[in-house]
């Protein structure tokens, strides 16, 4: 017997017991197996209309109804009846206990969104960041961190321990995908278990729960490549997930391009990264002007590298963890660029031209130490931070036709240590004792040979070298307790701390004559700054919740005081100041899925000991550097609305946001620009600044082609002003961007994913007198990537990527690049090895040119890349 029939059309209507229409409802077509035959939802009229095309005949087939808060219908099809209206009884269940059954699969409760990441994972793919970026809401950067639906995860998890603290990239590249059995979005999330259901949150974390099987032993993988011209790349890791011990530890050495110090960036906020939103010290010295291209950074990292990167947990019966992590860097890296600014001022263009060849020597070493007890009665941690860094770099450098040389010389040396101790009492209220302690310093040292703009620096007397020093030691601590009250209608939580700040600010400016001698450069005596910051704070946060509403309300009160003063300059300067900063967040739940929140933010911000030094500071070869102004004082105001759709069961995820802020403060930056040297200075005047922004992003799973499509967009304005050679610039910019993105399955064997990007970008200067040359300027960009996976027999996978970038202007001539690279891979399964073979910059574009616009000032970079490379790396799986 014919087990198919011809085409077939059922329809129905869904309706409560009531009459009411059921829209949006899942229904479904499913055979014997199971298996998804035809899928569509209800419009918002309750009518559904299926087509069966040359599917089973009826009587294999049965009916399935899913809704969120109505019971399941599921009935078998009766040959010869096309209509099925359904009444649809309302069920009182929490929220989401139901789950897209079909793969790929989401299952939904409470707060917590489970995917399924072997429904999401295709034979090609091999880390679980692979199948991630598949996955409908979460979105990965090109950096590697992790959003969902535009909102950056506060944790990563592996099966509920933080292993990898903030650097969670070097997990998402290094977990084999088969390790994991879901991946866990956890919305509303509390990471202390002694504050559960004691106070709101609106952070969002994720967590790989771990499949029993891949628990049972130590895992890794070992991976050889050589290549021409002169290239290798290797890495050996170590996986284990049990209970008991966590462990992923990485080794790796390449001169590839691939940027290992990028497996230790920290995607945590400011305030969980130091542990008490205290801002470490910007460096003051750099080599160069030129930023680095957007692309890539394995198209122009030209480099020899080696890291460690040991992560190692231990959960203890006693309820205690121990957890190491250590990471190490040894590099030598080369960047090539030539570039040209321009600068428009109301009579006069000044424009700089540089070429430089930079050898870079950096290293990295870092210990976190912690101990931490995670109870639903206390809580307690302590992390001891180690950090020695730094860098020596060289460069030949060509400026408007001087050539010279430098070198720049860094080193870091931190420590810190953040407890954390939260008991909660027999009422049920808590108790939070915190203390932070940091040293930090980074003297630099920069070199110039021979001796550039004498006339400005050595009275028009040539001299042989400029040797330029600085370094900011400070000392920061912080101390409160807190006490959280766990009853009543409005949660109250009342804190009380202090904070210490001691700082120096010391910077030497040295020239070396002709004769062999050094003295100081006359211009300026050296800074010796001494810089105290203190605050005895207090804080209320009220939070109140009722159906659907729910809002916080900070308060917070400061007495500040700060001092500085350097005796070369007569600077004794002494500010007490009363902060009141409050902030406001609300949400509004419109249904089970989706709320509208609000936030508020008044903030009240003081400079720091870098707006306040008097000495003349060479930042770098072409810009001098000092202040002749107050403290700097800043009072802004931050608006935010958001909105956050998202539908689960249909895998639609939808998110929309404002922001307006506006500020203002007492001191403004102004240049004095010739055409061989800028001098900057921070002047008494007011300054404002204000900005809006409007962004967006919708991302959806297309069942009927198995493909998930993402299209993100953001619009940004801003009016600010700029002081240069003694006039007032008022400026305007306006920035617009937009970002599809899709990939899909085809055939069984062929995957596609495209990613794409165009900007817009205008500034213009506000009510510009008819004198005035500085005109209005745009730039279009558009970068747009493709990639083809075909698999043509088991076990067998190419690759090929497409990148175009296009960018046009007024004047300049359009620019235009494509890269190509291709990649091949055969899996021996029998020994657990895969053979690849990587082609890179199939095209052998060795040059790139970018374009830059911000206010007045207009930027032209041209940078070495990487050529054609061919790589040959053996994988074995441990």
């Amino acid at each position: 017997m014919d087990a198919y029939a011809q085409s077939a059309t059922i329809l129905g209507l869904l309706k409560t017991t009531d009459g009411r229409p059921v829209a949006h409802a899942s229904v479904t077509v499913r055979n014997m197996h199971g298996r998804i035959v035809a899928f569509r939802a209800s419009d918002s009229a309750g009518h559904f209309r299926i087509i069966l095309p040359s599917t089973p005949v009826p009587d294999s087939l049965r009916l399935h109804v899913n809704h969120l808060g109505y019971a399941n219908v599921d009935l078998p099809l009766t040959a010869g009846r096309a209509r099925y209206d359904l009444t649809l009884v309302e069920k009182a269940i929490d929220l989401s206990e139901v789950a897209v059954k079909s793969r790929p699969r989401i299952d939904s409760r409470g707060d917590t969104l489970s995917y399924d990441v072997g429904s999401f994972a295709r034979v090609e793919d091999r880390s679980i960041g692979d199948v991630l970026r598949r996955m409908p809401g979460m979105e990965v950067s090109e950096s590697g961190q992790i959003k969902y639906n535009g909102q950056n995860i506060s944790h990563f998890y592996i099966d509920g321990d933080d292993l990898l603290n903030d650097q969670y990239r070097i997990g998402t590249k290094t977990i084999p995908h088969a390790m994991v059995q879901k991946l866990e979005v956890l919305q509303n999330h509390q990471p202390l278990k002694v504050l559960k259901n004691k106070t709101f949150s609106d952070q969002v974390a994720v967590n790989l729960v771990i499949k029993d099987d891949a628990k049972l032993k130590l895992t890794g993988q070992a991976k050889l490549g050589a290549g021409l011209p002169r290239q290798y790349d290797g890495e050996l890791n170590t996986i284990l997930f049990n209970k008991k011990y966590k462990l992923l530890n990485v080794l790796k050495g390449n001169n590839v391009g691939d940027d290992l110090a990028a497996d230790f960036n920290a995607f945590g906020s400011a305030d969980r990264l130091s542990g008490a939103g205290h801002s470490l010290p910007q460096a003051l010295l750099s080599s160069g002007t030129a930023g680095n291209p957007p692309l890539p950074k394995q198209r122009y990292h030209l480099n020899n590298s080696a890291s460690l990167n040991a992560n190692n947990l231990i959960n203890l019966k006693n309820g205690l963890q121990l957890k190491f992590n250590s990471n190490g860097l040894l590099d030598y890296n080369t960047l090539a660029y030539s570039s040209l600014s321009e600068r428009y001022l109301g009579s006069d263009t000044i424009r700089y031209t540089e070429r430089q060849d930079i050898g870079r020597h950096p290293f990295l070493t870092e210990t976190n130490l912690t101990a931490m007890a995670n109870a639903d009665t206390y809580y307690f941690n302590n992390v001891l931070t180690l950090t020695y860094s730094g860098e020596a770099g060289a460069s030949t450098l060509v400026s408007n036709d001087i050539a010279m040389r430098q070198h720049l010389g860094s080193r870091i040396r931190n420590f810190s240590n953040t407890l954390t101790y939260a008991p909660a009492r027999k009422n049920g209220d808590v108790v939070n004792l915190h203390w932070y302690v940091n040293h930090y310093n980074q003297p630099q040292t920069l070199t110039i040979n021979p001796g550039i703009n004498a006339e400005v620096l050595n009275d028009g007397e040539p001299f042989a070298g400029i040797r330029q020093f600085a370094e900011t030691p400070t000392w920061f601590n912080r101390l409160s307790a807190s006490y959280r009250l766990a009853t009543g209608l409005i949660k109250q939580r009342y804190r009380v701390g202090i904070t210490n700040e001691w700082q120096q600010l010391r910077s030497a400016l040295r020239l070396t004559q002709l004769d062999g001698t050094e003295h100081p450069y006359s211009g300026s005596d050296d800074n010796h700054l001494h810089w105290q910051r203190h605050q005895v704070f207090t804080d209320g946060v009220y939070e109140y919740k009722r159906r659907r509403l729910e809002a916080v309300l900070t308060l917070p009160l400061a007495v500040q005081r700060t001092a500085y003063r350097d005796a070369a300059f007569a600077l004794n300067e002494t500010e007490h100041r009363l902060l009141i900063n409050p902030s406001l967040r609300a949400k509004v739940m419109t249904n089970v899925e989706d709320y509208l929140s609000f936030t508020y933010h008044f903030g009240n911000d003081f400079g720091n000991s870098n707006g306040v030094y008097r000495g003349a500071v060479l930042v770098n070869y072409r810009s001098i550097q000092a202040n002749d102004a107050q403290l700097q004082e800043r009072d802004s105001h931050t608006f935010g609305l958001r909105y956050n759709y998202q539908r689960a069961i249909r895998m639609l995820f939808i998110h929309a946001g404002i922001t307006y802020s506006r500020s203002t403060a007492n001191t403004i930056a102004s240049s004095v620009i010739t055409d061989d040297i800028a001098r900057t200075v921070l002047l008494p005047f007011a300054n404002d600044v204000s900005s809006f922004s409007a962004s967006g992003g919708i991302s959806k799973f297309i069942f009927a082609l198995g493909a998930t499509a993402s299209l993100k967009a953001s619009w940004s304005t801003s009016r600010f002003n700029q002081l240069l050679n003694s006039e007032a610039l008022p400026f305007h910019n306006r920035s617009f961007t937009v970002s599809p993105g899709a990939e899909a399955r085809l055939f069984n064997r062929v995957s596609i994913n495209y990613n794409g990007s165009g900007t817009w970008t205008t500034s213009r200067l506000v009510e510009r007198e008819a004198s005035t040359q500085v005109a209005n300027r745009q730039i279009r960009q558009f970068d747009q990537s493709i990639g083809l996976t075909y698999s043509p027999f088991n076990r067998m996978f190419l690759r090929v990527d497409g990148r175009h970038q296009y960018t046009s202007q007024q004047q300049p001539s359009t620019v235009a690049y494509f890269f190509a690279d291709a990649h091949l891979r055969y899996r021996l399964a029998k020994w657990r090895t895969d053979l690849e073979l990587n082609l890179t910059n199939l095209a052998n574009v060795t040059s790139y040119e970018t374009y830059s616009l911000s206010a007045n000032q207009f930027g032209y970079n041209h940078y070495q890349l990487r050529g054609r490379m061919a790589v040959v790396k053996v994988t074995f799986q441990l």
